[in-house]
């Protein structure tokens, strides 16, 4: 499959393509259209467990400062 899409297997692997449309989709926004939920990235990735999905959550320095500066004191 990875030959076909022009991707090498050498540098690539399916486990990788899995990870990367996961993580796209949690921290992908586009107009009109919110970031998917972990309850349904679980469903697309067919996860039992919804802890076994929060590997693809990766908060980084922005959203943390984000969430801070939402709080008015």
């Amino acid at each position: 499959m990875l030959k076909r899409a022009g991707l090498p297997p050498t540098r690539f692997s399916l486990h990788h393509l899995r990870h990367t449309f996961a993580t796209l989709l949690l921290h992908n926004k586009k107009e009109g259209f919110d970031k998917v939920d972990l309850r349904t990235l679980q469903e697309l990735l067919g996860h039992e467990n919804l802890a076994t999905v929060s590997v693809y959550t990766h908060v980084d320095f922005e959203n943390k400062k984000k969430a801070i500066d939402s709080f008015e004191i």
